[in-house]
Formats: C-alpha cells, structure tokens, sequence
C-alpha cells in the first residue's frame, strides 16, 4: 500500500510537469523536453557501462540535444533542413574520437552513443512534429498531450487489469509480469479514452485519434518491452532513481520511444 500511494504521488507529479510545460507556451514545452532528452541520455550511457562499454557520451548528449532544438525549430519552418548537417561533422568526430581511445572494447563505444541518439532524441525530436503538425509556428499542444494521455491510460489500466486479472504472460522471457489481460484491459480503455479526447482535442476527427490509441498502446507496449531487455541484458532492475516507485527517466518514457515515432509516421503519411 504504502509503494502504491508513493508510486501514484510521484507519478501525477511528473504528469504535471509533463502536461503543465505542453499547454503552458511552446518554450516551456521546449525547455521541459530539453530536460528530459539530456537526462535520459546521461541514464543510458551510465547504465551501459555495465556491458564493459565506454560511449562517447559528451558526443552523446550533445548530439541528441542539438536533434532535438534543430527539430524544434525546424518544425515550425525557422530554420530549414540545412541545419541538419551540422550533425556531419559531429558523427566524424565520434568515430575520429575511438580511435584514441586505449579501452578494450572501444569500438563498440561508436555503435552504443549512435543508439542513445536514435533510441532516445530521435522519438523526442519527432515529437516537435506532433506539437506544430502542419510545419508552421501555429503551436498545438493537443496532440502530444492527447498522446501523452493515451499512454497513461494505457500504463495505469494495464496495470490495474494486468494486478486484477492476469493469468497468460504476454512475454515471460523479457517481462514475466505483464499479461494479455492487461494488454486487452489497456488497450480497451486506451480506445474509450480516445474518444473523450477527441471532444477534448478537436484537432483529430475521432478515428484518426481511435487509431492513435491503437498505435500508442501496441508501440508502447513494444517500447517498454525493448526497455526491459535492455534492463535484462546489462542485469539492473531500474534504469535510474528518477521518480520513486517508477525507477528512472528512461523508465518512465520508454513507451515513448518506440510508439512517438509511429504516431508521427501516421499522422503524416495519412492526415497532414
């Protein structure tokens, strides 16, 4: 009881923080998420050292925090693609870097920073797409946040029906305690849910926001499943103490990591 109470105040904390930047102003949004990709860069890095690796990190976080303000900036048409190529010379610089290094495995540095940009700032820099969708400076938070509220209900209902009602594993392997019950729990509250958002966000008709939830929950399931291996590999139980009951920041996003790129995917092949 006393873990549930901590884990559901330290969770509507961080929802706050979450939802209160998306609806306050594009910079605090902005700054917030900033927050968030470097913090979640420096958990990753930290913890890989477990697999007797060494990443670049100050390339690393660096990278991924620049992908992430050029997105942001690039989304709202004020600076154009070209900016994208600073990242040229960053991506020389990493593998120049490996080659005075004197660690055993110093190669596989390379292949480990490339991850942490591409696992962790690519999907929080796609989210730029979701916040100014029609490439404009016209900010509408509606849809990250209705993204947002879509994966919290899937996190919470899965976990209650998954506590009340799971008895089939859905992957033993990788995380023995979810379950198909809670999948189809989650994934049914996700869809109702969707609809009261779409009242809320006018800015989807109610079927592209009822296929949104599907995305969301599939690809957040799949998002906190790759988490867990990654956990399961380099033997931690958390990725880091960021929120207590809930573990670390990459933790508490990793539904995110896979399910914001796809959503992204959808909305622009089939709405804007």
């Amino acid at each position: 009881m006393n873990n549930m109470i901590t884990r559901t105040l330290s969770g509507a904390v961080f929802i706050a923080i979450v939802a209160g930047s998306i609806l306050w102003h594009p910079y605090a949004y902005a700054g917030v998420f900033l927050v968030w990709v470097v913090w979640a860069l420096l958990e990753f890095y930290d913890i890989i050292i477990k697999d007797r690796v060494h990443a670049g990190k100050f390339i690393g976080v660096v990278g991924g925090a620049l992908l992430f303000i050029a997105a942001f900036f690039y989304a709202q048409n004020v600076i154009d693609n070209a900016v994208f190529l600073a990242f040229i010379p960053l991506l020389v610089l990493l593998f120049i870097s490996r080659i005075y290094s004197t660690e055993r495995y110093s190669f596989r540095g390379i292949a480990y920073t490339l991850m942490g940009m591409i696992y962790i700032a690519l999907p929080f820099a796609l989210c730029n797409g979701l916040v100014f969708p029609n490439h404009d400076r016209q900010y509408t938070p509606g849809i990250l946040l209705g993204f947002f509220i879509l994966l919290w209900t899937n996190d919470t209902f899965a976990y209650l029906t998954g506590m009340m009602f799971g008895r089939h594993r859905l992957f033993e392997r990788i995380s023995p305690k979810k379950s198909w019950e809670g999948f189809w729990g989650g994934l049914l509250f996700t869809i109702a849910m969707s609809l009261l958002i779409a009242w809320l966000f006018p800015v989807l008709p109610f079927y592209h926001w009822m296929a949104v939830a599907v995305i969301t929950v599939v690809f957040g399931v799949y998002g906190d499943l790759m988490e867990s291996l990654l956990k399961r590999n380099l033997h931690i139980k958390d990725s880091g103490h960021f929120l207590p009951g809930h573990g670390g920041i990459l933790d508490r996003f990793d539904a995110v990591f896979l399910a914001a790129p796809m959503v992204y995917f959808y909305l622009r092949i089939f709405v804007f």
